[in-house]
């Protein structure tokens, strides 16, 4: 027996397949879940410093949400109909976090590389191999 949210889950893994191929999932989502979870803890002290703390606290929340937005369903589905485990997900979603982290302190911050990202990611790519053996 299905539950409704079950129905719900298949019905959002059917529209991302219209455009994306399934093996991309949970991935894609984790990523743009990982993008608003960057903005949500740093830009309130980089990007809103000319806002007080109320309309500040009020947009950070905004991009929390919309982290939420994109890994809740990811994270669902992946348990609930592909099959895949918990702790695996959480275990890549949290590396694609620190990834995109990277590039985001790169790219939007403005921030120089430095050589310990480059081991960050060889043992993030390390830990989401062994979560998937």
């Amino acid at each position: 027996m299905t539950t409704a949210s079950t129905q719900q889950l298949k019905y959002l893994l059917d529209i991302y397949n219209r455009f994306l191929p399934s093996v991309s999932f949970p991935y894609i989502p984790f990523i743009l879940g990982a993008f608003f979870q960057s903005l949500a803890w740093v830009s309130g002290p980089i990007f809103l410093k000319n806002f007080t703390l109320l309309p500040r606290m009020a947009i950070l929340i905004l991009f929390a949400m919309g982290e939420y937005i994109f890994m809740s369903p990811a994270m669902n589905a992946g348990v609930e109909l592909l099959g895949m485990k918990e702790p695996q997900l959480v275990i890549q979603y949290h590396t694609t976090t620190l990834f995109v982290f990277i590039f985001v302190n790169i790219f939007l911050f403005k921030k120089a590389f430095e050589l310990k990202y480059l081991f960050a990611f060889l043992f993030g790519g390390l830990s989401v191999y062994l979560a998937n053996m």
